[in-house]
């Protein structure tokens, strides 16, 4: 739970010093130049999960997000998603399946480069609640005995994660974008389970290590000029 309050404090802080700076910039703006508060609402989808799923039977995604951009600078993000994996080879002898939904939120700054792209360098925290599922298969070694198989569902199981994410997106029409994230998924805890552990979060990965990389293809539409 500490790394969850440090992550939060993290952000607060991150919140006061963007805030801070944009309000020292338009105090010395016009009124009739100053920029609102609210800058753009936009909706995401990330249309890499929905093409990974027409070419893999392993893997159902569907991920969609909202943000909410302050100044022209600050992005408040929020996404949610829904996943079920069946990752081949996940255990020797043994069927394996998760399945749930996920949510991320975070706080990014946006860096325009040119009137059509932007980067935006965040930070976020990710939560999953999701199922696991299966068999093992314990062979007899000297084939006398039938093989053993051992059932295993496990209900309400959770994570959570933390996100470092440098997002590229470049504006093709009006309000609609196209853009990637790269994210580094740190884990910060989940539930440990028996007989074996869980091997693939939704919306984290698979639990390999405790940090994952990851990319991820989205489309926009911003709703701008508040």
């Amino acid at each position: 739970m500490n790394h969850r309050y440090t992550y939060i404090f993290s952000l607060i802080l991150f919140l006061g010093v963007v805030t801070h700076r944009g309000a020292a910039q338009s105090t010395g703006a016009s009124d009739s130049t100053r920029m609102p508060v609210l800058s753009s609402a936009s909706i995401l989808v990330d249309y890499g999960k929905l093409a990974t799923g027409l070419f893999m039977e392993s893997e159902t995604k569907y991920e969609g997000g909202v943000q909410l951009e302050f100044w022209n600078k600050l992005v408040l993000i929020g996404e949610y998603g829904m996943a079920r994996l069946e990752p081949r080879g996940a255990y020797v002898n043994a069927n394996y399946v998760s399945e749930g939904s996920y949510y991320r939120v975070g706080l990014g700054y946006k860096i325009d480069m040119n009137p059509k792209n932007n980067f935006v360098f965040s930070v976020r925290y990710g939560n999953s609640t999701y199922s696991d599922s299966g068999e093992a298969v314990i062979e007899s070694a000297s084939g006398l005995y039938d093989p053993f198989v051992l059932p295993f569902e496990r209900q309400e199981v959770s994570a959570f994660w933390t996100e470092i994410v440098m997002s590229s997106e470049r504006r093709i029409w009006k309000g609609l974008y196209t853009g990637f994230h790269v994210r580094l998924r740190v884990m910060v805890d989940y539930d440990d389970q028996a007989p074996l552990d869980v091997f693939s979060i939704p919306g984290y990965g698979r639990t390999f290590d405790k940090s994952v990389p990851a990319f991820n293809l989205y489309i926009k539409y911003s709703l701008e000029r508040f």
